[in-house]
């Protein structure tokens, strides 16, 4: 005979948790802004080098950034396919009940 246990509702990610990342991500991007003024600054000065050095400040920001939200959105497209499978498993169960 099949035993069924009772199951605890799906694990969920918190709405703050989703919120923390979000701002993390846009913290991420704000870090980013500043650099174009200064940029112009430096070139309206006549350093292009310190122009150049923070254009690839800049670049590394921007990848980080791709690869935060790379990760940020799998582990939560992750988080929503583990609720769904838990939750179609307690469907699953309670059908036959």
């Amino acid at each position: 005979m099949l035993q069924t246990r009772k199951s605890s509702p799906p694990a969920r990610v918190p709405d703050t948790a989703r919120r923390d990342v979000s701002e993390v991500l846009i913290d991420v991007l704000r870090s980013i802004e500043p650099y174009e003024a200064c940029i112009i600054e430096a070139e309206r000065d006549g350093d292009f080098e310190v122009a150049a050095f923070l254009r690839e400040l800049r670049r590394q920001d921007l990848a980080r950034a791709r690869e935060a939200t790379r990760l940020l959105k799998r582990s939560l497209e992750g988080s929503d396919a583990t609720v769904l499978r838990m939750g179609e498993a307690r469907v699953g169960l309670s059908a036959g009940s």
